[in-house]
């Protein structure tokens, strides 16, 4: 009986434990169900590629990016747009790329441009936001250096509407707003091109008393230099505001002329001017002025040249003079008593030089009877009508 009722009892719990098992084993089927049944519904999600620190990351077929809830972002590796690294600042006046060179000597931001790219761009935001900025570091850090490689050019700027392409700003400590040093060889320190529509290549707005632009020659080289278009455009052309002068010029303290002007090329030219001067309505072509040198001075170096010449194509007068007119080829000649002619020499003469004479004392019966021209012994000889009994003076000018 025993032995049954044990036989019983594992039957019994044999069954019991079947059917424990075969509860668990639904229950975890219809958990697996359920499971599955949500992954299905969720929307599928590729997984992220992994950047790893210290080696090469290749594979990405969109960018990367970071940005925080406080509105800064920063993209990696755009291939819709083509951008390697894009920065934005935060609303606050955050800068987008901010880059400090390591080093006493390292650079802040590089960029190498690729066929006719730019190395650095940078598109000013707002109403006034610069495009690009730099701070040089230490006492004499350069904020910006652009060098072109070829014919590239190192720094370029495009303004929009009035903007400027590239503005600087100088220094508390008479620092300048824009320097530029020239390549080798002949390469100008800064160049500039003007728009289309007769825009100037360089301008300068000076504040307070200061010039809108200075240069500073080394050597021998010239202050400021202008060179005329190729359709008869002049080199250099100064507009003043309202009494002051388009042009001044200081000449240096070895006694440098404040002003020179060549006519085309020295030596090659043919009738070209040197200085023109054209005044408006009633003012002066040309204004001259010393406190005891001469105003307007006028040098021919050839015989054939004239060293100042006026001239009235209206039929008015070509030469006015305001006080005494002083001419080195006039003078007096001193007759001695008894005598009844006198000679000067050492006076250049030409076949067209005309002899003035007069007597310049009372002398009842004496005149000039004439003034004779020697050309070959540059002098001339003046006769008088009688020889008078006292030293008569007889006063000369000799024309052309």
């Amino acid at each position: 009986m025993a032995a049954r009722t044990d036989h019983q009892d594992r039957a019994r719990g044999a069954a019991g434990h079947s059917r424990r098992g075969l509860l668990t084993g639904a229950a975890g089927a219809l958990g697996v169900l359920a499971a599955e049944s949500i992954a299905t519904a969720q929307p599928a999600a590729a997984a992220p590629v992994p950047v790893f620190l210290g080696q090469p990351n290749t594979g990405a077929t969109a960018l990367t990016s970071i940005s925080t809830t406080t509105g800064e972002s920063a993209d990696l590796a755009d291939p819709g747009t083509g951008l390697g690294v894009f920065g934005g600042g935060g609303p606050s006046s955050g800068t987008g790329v901010s880059g400090s060179g390591g080093g006493p000597n390292g650079t802040g931001v590089a960029g190498t441009g690729a066929g006719f790219g730019p190395g650095v761009k940078g598109n000013g935001g707002g109403s006034s936001g610069p495009g690009v900025q730099g701070a040089g570091g230490g006492p004499n850090g350069i904020g910006v250096i652009g060098s072109g490689t070829g014919n590239g050019v190192g720094v370029a700027g495009d303004g929009a509407g009035l903007g400027a392409g590239v503005t600087g700003f100088g220094g508390p400590t008479n620092g300048p707003g824009v320097a530029g040093t020239g390549g080798k060889g002949n390469g100008p320190g800064v160049a500039g091109s003007g728009g289309n529509s007769g825009g100037n290549g360089v301008e300068g707005f000076g504040t307070g008393n200061g010039g809108g632009v200075v240069g500073t020659g080394a050597g021998n080289g010239t202050g400021v230099t202008g060179i005329g278009g190729p359709d008869n455009g002049g080199g250099v052309t100064g507009v003043g505001a309202g009494t002051q002068i388009g042009v001044f010029g200081r000449g240096g303290p070895g006694g440098g002329p404040g002003v020179a002007g060549a006519g085309g090329t020295i030596g090659l030219s043919g009738n070209s001017n040197g200085v023109e001067g054209f005044a408006g309505n009633s003012g002066d072509g040309v204004a001259g002025s010393s406190p005891t040198g001469n105003g307007v001075h006028g040098t021919a170096t050839a015989a054939g040249g004239v060293g100042v010449l006026a001239e009235n194509t209206a039929g008015g007068a070509a030469l006015r003079a305001t006080g005494p007119a002083v001419f080195s080829r006039s003078g007096t000649l001193t007759i001695a008593a008894g005598k009844a002619s006198a000679t000067k020499t050492g006076i250049t003469l030409t076949a067209a030089s005309l002899v003035l004479a007069t007597v310049q004392q009372n002398r009842p019966g004496i005149y000039v009877r004439s003034a004779v021209p020697n050309v070959a012994a540059s002098s001339f000889t003046v006769h008088l009508s009688k020889a008078p009994s006292a030293s008569t003076k007889v006063a000369w000018f000799i024309v052309n």
